[in-house]
């Protein structure tokens, strides 16, 4: 008789260079599955509310349900009749979305069939009050309603709110007096070597093309700046991740405004699998991401275990760790950017590889499965005790 606890994940089941939140599943789910048994609750805009399918990848149960039709409150039928069949004393749901009427809904839907839940609210920092002091007056009472009303609800019936860095825990609390454990994002070893013979004059960042919330324009305006100093001429910059045409446009005008040339000094390879995103990590001088906000930085982790030393704006929260390591530089605006690149490529090669072997060093002893493992295994074992 198989007692182990399933856990059911809300969110898309992807598998190798994922984005985001199905990275951040697919990551944990590699890591765990001998432990727990996972499957995975879709809901798929393109097919009928009557429309289920059981699926079956890499061995994960996946269930589709449609939603094609339905308003924002309304979850399909066949949904609700699976619900209730479910062996309510070995299961536990995770929740991930903040800003989410349907995560409202499952919410009411698993305390009503006393079903146990947490919740992973990737994007905490929403609640802060500097962040919401940032937005206009309209969106700001408009966002303040809708989290009292549904992000307040789910966060207060979850067994278990889940914080990615000590940084998210002062905005929870803002909203929320459920139990708050910190348990970091991890990922698995991409067992990228150090060879120093295969780096070149590059500059590397890796996620979607969210240009101002990822701060896409700023690491373009900093490198601008490092590069028409006239002293660095042959380093490039390859941002590689998924982007719309509007954001791609958007990039490539702030190119041109800068006087960066595509293709030349800076280029685009879209979504990438998981071996090119390797092979660019590799190849890299450094990695820089400039976010203006960032839940965690998962990608900052993956460079970090690449040997890459990172430059990071102060809205990755874990800069502090990257600091205490000399994995880096944390920086405050474009100029400082340019200035830490400059460092980096100007640097002896023995002060660069101490550097590089600081940034592994921190990867291993901060985010390595063996580390998170425990951790996670402890979080889901308490938001499934009644």
């Amino acid at each position: 008789m198989n007692n182990r606890l399933t856990i059911y994940i809300v969110g898309d089941f992807k598998s190798e260079a994922a984005d985001g939140l199905a990275e951040f599943s697919y990551q944990n789910v590699k890591l765990l599955r001998d432990e727990f048994i996972f499957e995975f609750v879709e809901f798929d805009a393109l097919q009928p509310e009557e429309y289920y399918k059981l699926e079956v990848r890499e061995g994960i149960d996946v269930h589709r349900f449609g939603v094609k039709g339905l308003t924002f409150f309304t979850l399909p039928t066949n949904y609700s009749k699976w619900i209730k069949g479910l062996n309510k004393s070995a299961g536990l749901f995770h929740l991930h979305h903040i800003w989410n009427i349907r995560n409202y809904l499952i919410a009411r839907h698993l305390i009503k069939n006393n079903i146990p839940y947490l919740i992973t609210p990737h994007d905490s920092y929403v609640y802060s009050k500097s962040y919401n002091l940032s937005r206009p007056l309209f969106k700001r009472l408009y966002r303040r309603a809708f989290v009292l009303i549904f992000d307040k609800y789910v966060l207060d019936h979850a067994r278990v709110v889940h914080a990615l860095t000590n940084h998210c825990v002062p905005s929870l609390q803002l909203i929320t007096h459920s139990r708050i454990e910190v348990v970091e994002n991890q990922i698995s070893d991409p067992h990228i070597p150090l060879s120093i013979a295969s780096v070149k004059m590059q500059v590397c960042f890796i996620g979607r093309f969210n240009v101002f919330q990822k701060g896409i324009d700023l690491a373009l305006r900093a490198f601008g700046l490092f590069k028409n100093n006239g002293t660095n001429p042959g380093v490039q910059f390859v941002l590689v991740g998924p982007g719309d045409k509007h954001a791609i446009n958007l990039v490539k005008s702030l190119c041109e405004d800068l006087r960066l040339e595509i293709d030349r000094d800076v280029f685009f390879p879209g979504k990438v699998s998981e071996v090119e995103r390797n092979s660019f990590l590799q190849e890299s001088m450094v990695y820089m991401q400039l976010s203006r906000h960032e839940g965690f930085g998962l990608s900052v982790v993956q460079a970090l275990a690449s040997y890459k030393p990172v430059i990071v704006s102060e809205g990755i929260p874990i800069g502090e760790t990257i600091e205490k390591y000399n994995a880096g530089y944390v920086v405050e605006n474009t100029q400082e950017a340019a200035e830490a690149l400059h460092k980096i490529f100007t640097m002896p090669t023995e002060e660069y590889l101490q550097m590089a072997n600081n940034a592994r060093r921190c990867y291993l002893q901060e985010f390595h499965s063996t580390v998170i493992k425990p951790k996670l295994i402890s979080l889901y074992t308490l938001a499934a005790v009644k």
